[in-house]
């Protein structure tokens, strides 16, 4: 992560501290919960650590033995190396400082230490909304990342294609498209969806020991990482030529997903959004198998604001990434989704997994 962007990111909490009254935000990694939060922040990368942001433009990276030298190359802020307890060289330091108003993501820090850290020193409030709000504009060096994680998902999805067989199992063809993202420099995104037959209308499906059929869809929702950042993929394959209704169905879900996909623009409604793709189907009497939600965004976290869903009237902001992925799913038969990353701008939004067609591929 180039380090001018964290700090621009910094910068912009301090004036977000300054809004509150805040002396310090404090963020905390234990156990690898919260990583993201930290590595936005500060370029580190790891299961334990925190950073300590003071109003008055300090900032100092608490990290122990193992990752003393790994935060100091990644990182612009001033490491320090941790001595005993986190939570009490914490403490200890905000004393030091005069800390008296801090600021905590609550949501993303454990009870147990939530109340270690504020037991007797200063007012600690919920500090998680100011960087939930920072994390949702996506910086130019966030979007180059996510658009590398896509590339590589692009590439290892046709390459597995390459390589799929008759008789290959789900759970073999998740371990080869895996493999081939690993090949490719980057990391798996999650625990994959691979659907095929029947099983195509379980929107989580999860690969299983089915064998994959001849002729069946196989609905495949991937993700691939380059540096901490996710692309979020659906794409649809048969092994052999599927029948006509299979394609005819992939059809309306891309015609529905192009309409989603035309109607992304800063200033729109989320909701709408996914209204715009429940017409298609309903012309077609079809709406009642369009079971989620139309997207959600992403970055660090594969679930990130805003959602793109008739529960809640989120308004797309410039600079959010979303996902589009209408799906149908019926029981008996089967089913499949088509889902590709937007980049939303004041004019519209830029399909950032674009270097990967839409269309059914046929192995």
């Amino acid at each position: 992560m180039m380090k001018e962007h964290i700090i621009k990111r910094c910068s912009l909490l301090r004036e977000e501290m300054k809004k509150s009254g805040a002396d310090a935000f404090v963020i905390l990694t234990e156990e690898d919960t919260n990583w993201e939060s930290l590595f936005y922040m500060s370029g580190f990368r790891g299961t334990s650590g925190a950073l300590l942001l003071y109003r008055d433009d300090e900032a100092e990276l608490i990290l122990d033995g193992r990752y003393a030298a790994q935060g100091r190359e990644q990182s612009p802020h001033r490491t320090a190396e941790q001595r005993g307890d986190l939570v009490g060289e914490l403490r200890e330091k905000l004393k030091k400082h005069g800390a008296a108003r801090i600021l905590c993501e609550a949501e993303k820090t454990y009870h147990k230490s939530w109340q270690k850290l504020s037991d007797g020193l200063g007012s600690w409030e919920d500090g998680g909304e100011i960087i939930r709000r920072l994390r949702r504009r996506k910086d130019a060096g966030e979007i180059a990342e996510i658009r590398k994680a896509a590339d590589i998902g692009a590439k290892a999805f046709l390459e597995a294609l390459e390589s799929v067989r008759p008789g290959m199992t789900e759970k073999e063809f998740a371990a080869l498209l895996n493999y081939r993202i690993a090949a490719s420099g980057g990391e798996s995104g999650f625990d994959m969806i691979v659907a095929s037959g029947p099983r195509g209308a379980l929107p989580h499906g999860r690969a299983t020991d089915k064998e994959i059929g001849r002729g069946e869809a196989v609905t495949v929702d991937y993700g691939a990482r380059w540096n901490g950042y996710f692309c979020d993929i659906t794409r649809n394959f048969s092994i052999g030529e599927p029948d006509g209704e299979i394609l005819e169905r992939h059809a309306l879900i891309t015609e529905a997903h192009r309409a989603g996909a035309a109607s992304l623009r800063a200033g729109a409604s989320g909701a709408a959004a996914h209204g715009e793709a429940v017409k298609i189907f309903a012309a077609e009497g079809l709406e009642k198998y369009f079971t989620h939600s139309l997207g959600h965004g992403l970055g660090l976290e594969i679930h990130e604001s805003p959602l793109l869903s008739p529960r809640r009237d989120d308004i797309l902001r410039e600079g959010d990434v979303v996902t589009i992925e209408p799906g149908l799913y019926i029981e008996g038969k089967g089913g499949m989704r088509l889902e590709d990353d937007y980049l939303i701008s004041a004019e519209g939004a830029e399909r950032l997994t674009k270097s990967l067609n839409q269309r059914f591929y046929i192995a």
